[in-house]
């Protein structure tokens, strides 16, 4: 299981400021339908955006609780960027952590965001799930390099781990005819779902303070929270739709870009975490949230 690793990288925060999110219940909330538009067009939105693991052929996605923690903010900012990405999450039906909750979702503000994300790397490599290790994904070495390498305003990195479409783990407790830990197999595939399926397990999240300035802090949390909240390609060509993306032109502000998720990331999201948890692939779970952005059903 994840959860050793997730506890180092809370030990590694442990001398930061620590933003937990306040406790919510979750609300169901109707569905984000984006009007108005073809339906190729939210399909390419939605090709541009998602990122998919070479090592899995599915989209990721949070299963309950988002636990927040900001490095390097003054105290007030670090709890509104934390408020509202607890916002954002509630929104899509999950969980905000409560005080004292183990952080997945981990912010680091700093100057020098390129010599800081090479250090945390070279600090400890775990926590980019570096190292192979069964049912752990990533978008891989090259996607690595690219978020250690490439000057962004912001930049981003998710793990992930493979689940049993129910939800259970693979492996690691199960006990089988008198033997311990033995894997459970369960097959519940078919041709239009699969057996398993992606939970986020972690989020790394780089702000460079010196190329974010220029930007309202409520356009930058909602930024942030989108590239937490969903596992959005880094080279993703959005200066055609209307999306919190546009806030940053690479390493640059864009003083015209959005105030706030727009419509279509809204819809997004909401279509993201409404779509069905085991797809058979990539192409059917893309499908199935573009019709939903478009009002229709998954079917």
């Amino acid at each position: 299981m994840f959860d050793p690793k997730m506890r180092r990288l809370a030990t590694a925060l442990s001398f930061f400021l620590l933003a937990p999110l306040p406790g919510a219940l979750a609300q169901t909330a109707p569905d984000i339908v984006i009007t108005g538009v073809r339906p190729e067009q939210t399909q390419a939105f939605v090709q541009q955006l998602a990122a998919i693991s070479p090592m899995a052929d599915q989209l990721p996605r949070w299963d309950s609780t988002v636990c927040t923690s900001v490095a390097g903010m003054p105290a007030r900012q670090a709890q509104f960027l934390a408020d509202r990405i607890a916002q954002r999450a509630a929104a899509v039906g999950l969980q905000p952590g409560g005080p004292g909750c183990v952080a997945n979702v981990a912010i680091f503000v700093t100057g020098e965001s390129d010599t800081f994300a090479r250090r945390l790397f070279e600090q400890d490599r775990t926590l980019f799930a570096y190292y192979q290790s069964d049912g752990i994904s990533t978008l891989g070495q090259q996607a690595l390099e690219d978020f250690l390498s490439t000057p962004r305003a912001v930049r981003w990195w998710h793990v992930s781990e493979t689940f049993g479409a129910d939800g259970l783990a693979l492996s690691g407790d199960t006990s089988i005819g008198g033997l311990e830990n033995a894997p459970a197999v369960r097959s519940y595939g078919s041709r239009l779902s699969g057996n398993t399926r992606e939970d986020l397990m972690q989020a790394i999240v780089i702000i460079d303070a010196r190329r974010v300035q220029g930007a309202q802090l409520a356009a930058l949390a909602d930024y942030v929270a989108l590239v937490a909240l969903a596992q959005i390609n880094p080279h993703a060509q959005t200066a055609e739709y209307p999306t919190i993306l546009n806030l940053f032109n690479g390493a640059q502000v864009n003083a015209s870009g959005p105030t706030e998720l727009t419509q279509w990331d809204q819809a997004f999201l909401d279509a993201l975490y409404k779509s069905t948890r085991n797809a058979s692939n990539q192409r059917a779970q893309q499908n199935e949230i573009a019709r939903r952005m478009n009002g229709g059903n998954q079917s």
